[in-house]
């Protein structure tokens, strides 16, 4: 007859006691564990400046960019060019890539010699003036046509830009028949403004206000674009201060990581497609300006308007 071991069953009590603890500590974590949810990339962020009449509005920018550790994209016009070289040149110096404009003329159905003279005369000046190699070039609101590519090639101009195709979201096109490729810059998305660059002058133009602006930019931000330009009319966004606070709080947006020019385009996925296949916007709502606020009525940036003879005077990382 065999006898009950009570030491043998308390030693195999234990062991199941402890499997069973160290089973259930590893449910309990396992349901416990929640996998945190991937953090939403940021967004590609550009900033681009347009200049036709002054300069007080660019130094502003270069301002708050530089200490920032930033730079922008900057298109300006010839005449501002020849007057204020020296801007130009310390900005092309400090990373800043300027671009050419072409602002008579948009560029849809304009033959190639015309196109292409204007283009060249537009690449002397940016060249002369900055000392450096015009990679960009723009027409009116951003116009462009096969002729345009093909200037763009003939005179070794790398990018184009166009009217927005995509929204909020900016997009670079290479069309395969041509080297020079398509910047498609971000479009005001909303359907009751119509279709415009997410540009301060677009909305200005149009009638609204500076808090239409800023609702504006807060609610493409919130879309998350992969990638985004947002464009400012330097003497509006840049010497007025209701509609230069827009632009501060978007520089100071986490979600958007804001880089120069080239980083940007390389952050960018280009989209390869043959030029018939590449989407045109030729949409132009607001050729005579209707603001609702004149410009030299809105209240300017508290020490913005530099003294005369202070042009080129600007440190940088003030």
């Amino acid at each position: 007859m065999k006898t009950f071991d009570h030491r043998r069953h308390a030693t195999q009590s234990l062991v199941l006691a402890a499997i069973l603890a160290s089973l259930l500590t590893f449910w309990g974590c396992q349901s416990l564990s929640v996998p945190s949810p991937e953090p939403a990339p940021r967004i590609n962020g550009l900033i681009m400046l347009i200049e036709f009449e002054g300069i007080d509005g660019v130094r502003h920018w270069e301002r708050e960019l530089n200490r920032r550790g930033l730079a922008a994209l900057v298109q300006a016009q010839e005449n501002v060019l020849k007057q204020w070289p020296d801007d130009f040149r310390r900005l092309a110096s400090e990373g800043y890539v300027i671009s050419g404009i072409y602002a008579e003329t948009a560029f849809w159905d304009v033959p190639y010699a015309d196109q292409f003279r204007l283009m060249r005369e537009v690449k002397q000046a940016v060249e002369s003036e900055t000392g450096r190699t015009m990679r960009v070039f723009g027409s009116r609101y951003f116009a462009y046509d096969a002729n345009t590519l093909k200037a763009a090639d003939a005179l070794d101009i790398e990018y184009v830009l166009g009217r927005g195709t995509a929204g909020e979201r900016a997009v670079i096109y290479a069309p395969r028949e041509y080297r020079a490729q398509v910047i498609s810059v971000s479009n005001v998305p909303f359907k009751e403004m119509g279709s415009g660059s997410l540009c301060d002058y677009s909305l200005w133009a149009r009638g609204s206000t500076a808090e239409d602006f800023a609702s504006v930019v807060d609610r493409v931000i919130a879309r998350r674009p992969s990638d985004l330009i947002l464009v400012s009319h330097s003497y509006l966004g840049g010497t007025k201060i209701k509609w230069w606070r827009t632009y501060e709080a978007a520089l100071a947006r986490s979600e958007v990581a804001w880089r120069g020019f080239d980083e940007w385009v390389r952050a960018v996925k280009v989209a390869d497609l043959a030029y018939a296949d590449i989407p045109v916007n030729r949409e132009v709502k607001y050729v005579a300006p209707r603001p609702a606020v004149p410009l030299e009525q809105l209240e300017d940036i508290p020490g913005v308007r530099q003294k005369p003879g202070a042009a080129g005077k600007l440190g940088v990382c003030q």
